[in-house]
Parts: structure tokens; C-alpha cells; sequence
């Protein structure tokens, strides 16, 4: 964790970027394992992506604590869609953001 004061944009916007990218992957692995799992391992599993929820609504509020001067187009950098189309500019640069770090992970 970095300190407050060494926090920038850019590590809201990467960290952002990756969360929405794992948020994908965890609902799309929530319908498939569904399939194959008891429905109380399923509960888990909810239970585990919804902490996943409260860590980006708290890393929100830290990012708004940090830089309380931000538009309000900075409340979509920790939600949304990968697959969607881009919202804004802010939004733009988030998606292209999470390529990078999908395309990252195979390298």
C-alpha cells in the first residue's frame, strides 16, 4: 500500500483498469463454475466477489479523498464492463488500460 501522499491518478487508473478486468473474469467464471459446483461452494464464491465489491467501493473513496477535485466521470474507473464501449475519454483510457493488462498476462 502506498502512502497517501505518494498515491497518484495513474495508480487509481491502473489499479482500476485491473479491477474491472478481474471482475470480468469472476463473473464469467461465476456462471461457468456454477455449473459444476455445490450450491454452497457457489456461496463462496458470491461471497468472495461481493468482498471484491466493498475493496472497489473502498478504493473509490480513497481515490476521491486523494483527489477530491476529480469529475464526476472518475465514479466509472473502478466499474464497468470490459467488453462495453467507452462511456468518455476517462473511460477510453481505462478499457485501453485493461487490454494492456489482459495482453500483460499472456506475454
Amino acid at each position: 500500500m502506498l502512502a497517501k501522499k505518494n498515491r497518484t491518478i495513474d495508480e487509481y487508473k491502473k489499479a482500476g483498469a485491473k479491477m474491472r478486468l478481474f471482475k470480468n473474469v469472476g463473473a464469467k467464471l461465476a456462471v461457468d463454475i456454477s455449473k459444476v459446483i455445490s450450491a454452497s461452494d457457489y456461496k463462496i464464491l458470491e461471497s468472495a466477489l461481493h468482498r471484491i465489491d466493498e475493496v472497489c467501493s473502498r478504493a473509490e473513496d480513497n481515490m476521491f479523498s486523494d483527489f477530491p477535485g476529480l469529475g464526476s466521470e472518475y465514479v466509472n474507473v473502478f466499474y464497468g464492463n470490459v467488453g462495453d464501449k467507452p462511456r468518455n475519454p476517462l473511460d477510453e483510457e481505462i478499457l485501453q488500460l485493461a487490454k494492456k493488462a489482459s495482453d500483460e498476462l499472456f506475454e
